[in-house]
């Protein structure tokens, strides 16, 4: 009988990207990326809001091992490892294409102008699907996520706002997304592709932009560095939801808290 593939999906800045390099860090990095390599029935994702460029940017820079399947610009795109690179998966364009039904999100951006406190990001973190801003660094990001609210319903509700806290130095982003888009679609969607079982696939994430994706029912590893209030907000809604054995609280920061999670799942 075959053995039944695996799969870890992760975030990456936070998660297996350290926010301070240090040779502790590098070494951590070092056995996570022997693990992986070594262990043959087991496939990696990336679950990133970094756009394609950027990722693979990572896997370089930090050493990681390189995926099956890189998740980028918050679960709005899909590429799958090739003889020539990494190839976007065109079911899921299709999908993104009839999510936010023939709208691209950039169309909004005149509708949220007269906002204050919104920054946008650069060209090259827009897309099609996505449309990416900064908050700003004094507060007042309830309210503002709140008026964003406001306006996207006036749209017809076919967009969605998320807010989420960047790497390594605490900035407020949000993301307008395709509505019931996001990390979590995404992982539904790889994890139904590659044809796992729900005990086979494992979501490693630290931040707030990981919560929907640790509430999928599938087992989740919390490292230990997330970010402040992410324990005690998975609790209750883990608890809420009936999920709270499969979510796991590592001590260990970064990519040694997403191998300790690993071992107490058994997928390493």
């Amino acid at each position: 009988m075959a053995k039944q593939r695996k799969m870890l999906a992760t975030d990456m800045d936070g998660t297996v990207i350290p926010l301070e390099v240090n040779p502790q860090r590098e070494a951590e990095i070092s056995i996570f990326r022997e693990a992986v390599t070594k262990k043959q029935d087991l496939s990696l994702a990336y679950v990133t809001g970094r756009d394609l460029p950027l990722a693979l940017k990572g896997i370089r820079q930090h050493r990681l091992p390189v995926p099956d399947t890189l998740v980028c610009d918050v679960g709005t795109s899909v590429y799958h490892q090739t003889s020539f690179g990494f190839g976007e998966d065109p079911e899921y364009v299709s999908l993104m294409e009839e999510a936010r039904g023939g709208l691209d999100v950039r169309e909004v951006q005149k509708e949220l102008s007269h906002l204050s406190g919104l920054r946008l990001q650069a060209d090259d973190r827009q897309t099609k699907s996505k449309l990416s801003y900064y908050l700003p660094p004094e507060g007042g990001h309830e309210e503002i996520m709140s008026s964003v609210d406001q306006v996207l319903a006036e749209l017809g509700g076919k967009l969605q706002a998320v807010y989420s806290v960047g790497a390594p130095h605490g900035t407020g982003l949000l993301d307008i997304l395709p509505a019931g888009v996001a990390k979590d679609f995404a992982i539904i969607y790889i994890h139904a592709r590659e044809r796992l079982d729900q005990e086979s696939l494992v979501y490693a994430g630290d931040s707030g932009n990981d919560v929907a994706a640790m509430l999928t029912g599938f087992n989740a590893i919390i490292v230990g560095n997330a970010t402040p209030g992410l324990r005690e907000e998975l609790t209750a809604r883990g608890t809420e939801k009936g999920l709270l054995d499969r979510l796991y609280f590592a001590d260990g920061y970064y990519a040694a808290g997403v191998m300790e999670g690993c071992r107490h799942f058994e997928i390493l």
